[in-house]
This record gives C-alpha cells, sequence and structure tokens, in this order.
C-alpha cells in the first residue's frame, strides 16, 4: 500500500507553472476527475468519485494556485 508518496512533489507548484486561469482550471481538473487528463494515472478521481466536495477541490486549488500559500514559498 501507498500512503501519498506516489505522486510527484508539489512544492511551488503554482510558482513553477505560473498563475494564470488556464492553470487553475487545469489543476481544478487534474484533481476533479484525473483519469480525465491520464487514463494510466493512480491519482484518484477525487470529485468525480466523490472522495471530496467541491468546496474541498476548490481549497486544495487554492492551496496549490496561491502565490501567499506554504506551497508556494
Amino acid at each position: 500500500l501507498s500512503f501519498g508518496t506516489i505522486g510527484p512533489s508539489l512544492y511551488q507548484f503554482g510558482k513553477a507553472r505560473g498563475y494564470t486561469d488556464d492553470v487553475r482550471k487545469y489543476a481544478y481538473g487534474k484533481i476533479y476527475n484525473a483519469g480525465a487528463y491520464n487514463a494510466c494515472t493512480n491519482m484518484p478521481r477525487f470529485g468525480h468519485k466523490g472522495i471530496l466536495t467541491e468546496q474541498q477541490i476548490k481549497d486544495v486549488t487554492a492551496l496549490l494556485m496561491d502565490p501567499d500559500s506554504p506551497v508556494n514559498k
């Protein structure tokens, strides 16, 4: 079993990719349904399967994309 150690580091996610609306939409979409972006992904389809609510997905996206977030420091 894996406990959240399969994927890449999200450190400076927004800083590395830019804070554009397109990147924000991509991040939200990837969290909502990762299978739509990569059919062979191990990442759960958090929104599609109802694992996270819409607000929780928005919160995760904000954490990744906010320049003042600890993720992007």
